[in-house]
């Protein structure tokens, strides 16, 4: 069963950094690929139980957790027109095997529900057919705006009648 948590303890920072410096995870992201080495390094120089005000500095981030263990994250950064979500599953062994659906719609519930924004986005690299797919299952509708990136939304409203 996919959780959503926004207690992110140490090992849960390390997990994170390993799947940041993973060649094949962040090919599929937009993300600062000098992350893995701030997050060690924070790790390294203090020893905070919780590490969740360094990982909520851009928006809400929450682990996504198979059965309590983390295996991905979500991340909302809030923008002018809505948020933008980032979704990852990071042990690629559980790739396909339908918990990063799990966790969008517990992440759409959240950010609908909890967060009340209008619209989500998302920036998915073409290469990634994978979440391009998911994102569109959803309803996220949106183009090519540059050679390799979509950028795709959804409102509250078409989230209601996909999920009615």
């Amino acid at each position: 069963m996919i959780s959503l948590r926004q207690d992110i303890f140490m090992e849960d920072a390390l997990k994170i950094a390993d799947w940041l410096e993973d060649q094949e995870i962040i090919a599929h992201l937009n993300e600062d690929n000098q992350m893995s080495r701030q997050i060690r390094s924070l790790v390294e120089t203090s020893r905070m139980p919780l590490y969740n005000q360094v990982f909520n500095q851009k928006g809400l981030f929450y682990l996504i957790c198979l059965q309590d263990e983390s295996i991905g994250y979500v991340t909302f950064i809030p923008k002018p027109n809505g948020h933008e979500i980032v979704i990852t599953i990071g042990e690629k062994e559980l790739w396909g095997k339908g918990y990063g659906k799990s966790a969008l719609k517990k992440a759409l519930c959240e950010a609908f529900f909890s967060l009340r924004t209008k619209t989500v986005n998302a920036k998915i690299k073409h290469l990634n057919k994978r979440s391009l797919s998911l994102f569109e299952h959803f309803g996220f509708q949106g183009d090519m705006v540059k050679q390799d990136l979509y950028l795709l939304s959804m409102d509250f409203d078409t989230f209601l009648k996909k999920a009615a």
